[in-house]
């Protein structure tokens, strides 16, 4: 992956200078060369039938197709050059996106999908005709010059031509914007609310919701309906008028030059040079009215590149994280504060330390901060206030793209993803045959380690609803233990596994401890402490206490 990621929109732009400087220099032969067929057509209707010279037809002939093909050329090279340098851009900003969406200190994580969109909008625009359109008009208003040679009136009613277009442009943004702007953020709350209702579909369904959230929805999009609506509205009159202006224009050039023919200011001899005219700035305003049809994808451009501005600027990447050797797994968690972004503290004053080859199982109620606690000794989240070491270094300050394939997670909500079993329990790296092989017979799912060697896929549906809960949580477990970790957190491991698969479960955990894995428990059954060299028990947020389960046990049974 790149590295360096911490450069502002500004910087980025910088560095892809020579793409678009080079866009912009082709853009002048791209837009005139296309007078060759009109040059063509006058030296036909002149030199060459007076010259009576087929040799001459020829060659003027061949002299087109070559600078046709030129021109045809010039404008692939440019739109490759425009498309390379439109995906650098977009890669480089979606691995700066993922980065620091995925960062702990980001707490908008919709934001990052939010932007990943936009980045669709914006290459797309990039690579459109449009794009091209307004790097051409510059250089194609230069050909509103030869009509000026023919005559200054002719060129006035042509530049007429292109200010009424910009001024068409203009009106629509005006007028078409802040409508567009209400129907983009009324369609994202649609969207929202979709999601939502998807993602809760058993509470939607269920306890006389349905029409409520049917309601909602539909309110929502036909919010975004009606601003949608109207915005197109104006843009197609745009558009409309865009049209008429064209062809107004090509016929104002040829009816002024008549007039001037007529009324002797234009001699005779030159009325050939009329429907050069006409065609010079059909040619002429081309680009500038594709630009004006296609304002719509302007503004959202523009919207876009704004909204990309200031991600870059307020989601700092963090300082590169140090690639360190394999980890023990010796973990030490001292004075661990973490609050809500709402201030609400949720952990305070945690300590405790562990060496590899034990187990700790952490106890207490719901609510009381142990998937909050799992969450920051794997490094999803970062403290507030205090450490959390592995071997010695914050857990924060490991790569974690290094480190990650040294820890087992297991979230209390199982997270599978739309593919393949064996990659989701490879975590999504080539699947080692080993290693496969080992966390499938852990929990008794061999079969899938057999349809990857035969060559079989196994999917996944996009919700898990093809996976009984059990079977969703021994492949979870299977991904945790995959490639022997060092270091292994689970949260509610035996929630939904039946007492053969705890069995499995409590054979694995052995094992694990016995190639000195540190394993850290979060649980309400009571059986895994049989399993536990330490105990930590966590009461509405503040550690009760922190011992060895014999310790305890002398404690307990300690006669007063």
């Amino acid at each position: 992956m790149e590295k360096n990621l911490k450069f502002t929109f500004e910087e980025l732009i910088r560095r892809h200078k020579n793409y678009f400087l080079s866009a912009v220099f082709l853009s002048f032969f791209s837009a005139l060369l296309p007078i060759a067929p009109i040059v063509y057509m006058r030296t036909i209707f002149g030199p060459v039938i007076n010259s009576d010279s087929v040799n001459y037809l020829l060659w003027l002939t061949t002299l087109l197709i070559f600078v046709l093909s030129v021109n045809a050329i010039i404008d692939w090279i440019r739109d490759r050059i425009i498309f390379s340098g439109v995906i650098s851009i977009t890669s480089q900003i979606e691995e700066r996106v993922f980065a620091t969406t995925f960062e702990t200190k980001v707490k908008n994580w919709s934001k990052g999908s939010d932007i990943l969109s936009r980045l669709r909008v914006f290459r797309n625009f990039l690579t459109s005709n449009v794009a091209t359109s307004v790097l051409d008009t510059p250089f194609s208003l230069l050909l509103l010059l030869a009509i000026f040679f023919i005559h200054p009136l002719m060129g006035v009613f042509s530049l007429l031509g292109a200010l009424m277009a910009f001024t068409i442009g203009l009106l629509i943004e005006k007028y078409a914007q802040p409508l567009s702007e209400k129907a983009m953020g009324a369609q994202s709350n649609s969207r929202r609310l979709l999601t939502e209702y998807y993602r809760n579909s058993s509470t939607t369904m269920t306890m006389g919701n349905f029409d409520r959230a049917f309601d909602r929805w539909q309110s929502a999009n036909k919010e975004f309906l009606g601003h949608h609506g109207r915005a197109t509205t104006i843009q197609a009159l745009g558009t409309s008028i865009s049209k008429v202006v064209m062809m107004l224009q090509g016929s104002m050039i040829l009816g002024v030059g008549t007039f001037l023919t007529l009324v002797g200011l234009m001699p005779s001899s030159m009325a050939g040079n009329l429907i050069l005219a006409k065609f010079i700035g059909a040619l002429a305003i081309r680009p500038t009215m594709q630009v004006v049809m296609g304002w719509s994808q302007v503004t959202n451009f523009r919207e876009v590149y704004k909204e990309l501005k200031v991600f870059l600027k307020d989601y700092k990447i963090s300082d590169s994280a140090m690639e360190l050797p394999k980890p023990t797994g010796e973990l030490v968690v001292t004075r661990l504060e973490y609050n809500h972004e709402t201030g609400r503290k949720i952990l305070d004053d945690i300590n405790f330390s562990v060496r590899p080859g034990n187990i700790v199982a952490v106890l207490g109620s719901s609510g009381a901060g142990k998937s909050t606690l799992c969450r920051l000794l794997v490094g999803i989240k970062t403290p507030t206030k205090g450490s959390i070491n592995l071997d010695s270094v914050q857990i924060n300050k490991w790569d974690k793209n290094s480190v990650g394939k040294h820890i087992g997670y297991l979230p209390q909500e199982q997270q599978l993803f739309e593919d393949d079993i064996a990659l989701n329990i490879a975590r999504y790296d080539q699947p080692d045959d080993e290693k496969l092989r080992k966390a499938c017979s852990l929990f008794g799912i061999d079969h899938y380690y057999f349809a990857f060697k035969e060559g079989r896929e196994i999917k996944i549906s996009s919700d898990s609803s093809n996976l009984p809960g059990g079977l969703k949580q021994k492949i979870s477990l299977a991904r945790a233990f995959y490639g022997d970790p060092k270091l292994i957190v689970l949260d509610e491991p035996t929630s939904m596994l039946d007492s053969e698969s705890k069995n499995l479960f409590v054979s694995a955990i052995k094992k694990a401890k016995d190639e000195n894995a540190t394993i850290i428990i979060a649980t309400h059954d009571k059986n895994i402490l049989k399993l536990a060299d330490y105990v930590l028990a966590i009461y509405s947020g503040r550690q009760k206490f922190f011992d060895s389960k014999e310790s305890l046990m002398k404690k307990l049974t300690k006669k007063p």
